[in-house]
């Protein structure tokens, strides 16, 4: 897995009204962050997290964003799989503010 490519454009802190050209909460974790519920996602995906989780700390010390950002499109590939963690981040919400002014300082 290749740590080196991606950078992360944040938009605006006054801009929260969709998460559309975001994914600041997506730079929180760089490995998705699962904790028992990991065992209700395909085990393709689990794989993956496993996987990930061997390389995470380089990954964090890389800054990168979670490895199911997509920087194409600033969203989650796996949407509907994401972790408790991640669904907790509504949009304009208390965590959703926070997330937005620590990346923006």
């Amino acid at each position: 897995m290749d740590v080196s490519k991606t950078k992360i454009e944040l938009p605006v802190a006054s801009a929260v009204i969709t998460c559309e050209g975001c994914g600041v909460c997506c730079t929180e974790y760089s490995v998705p962050p699962y904790l028992d519920e990991i065992d209700f996602i395909p085990g393709e995906l689990q794989r993956e997290v496993y996987a990930a989780r061997l390389i995470e700390d380089e990954l964090q010390a890389a800054k990168r964003p979670c490895i199911w950002w997509d920087a194409s499109t600033h969203k989650c590939i796996h949407h509907d799989e994401r972790p408790n963690v991640c669904r907790e981040y509504e949009v304009g919400g208390e965590l959703c503010l926070e997330a937005r002014e620590r990346l923006l300082r």
